[in-house]
């Protein structure tokens, strides 16, 4: 479950760094980051608890 964790944290780091961003480009490259963050970290649930 670690690994799910560390994905978590990462998206909310990357959302909260994002409104600090003044360029919109950027802020919405961090948003799409951290949004694929949150996938993998949601696939890595699923699949820990199916398995």
């Amino acid at each position: 479950m670690f690994d799910v964790i560390y994905w978590w944290e990462e998206a909310m780091k990357l959302s909260a760094e994002a409104q600090t961003i003044e360029d919109p480009d950027l802020r919405q490259e961090l948003l799409e980051l951290a949004d694929v963050c949150r996938e993998v970290a949601a696939d890595l649930e699923q699949r820990a608890c199916s398995g």
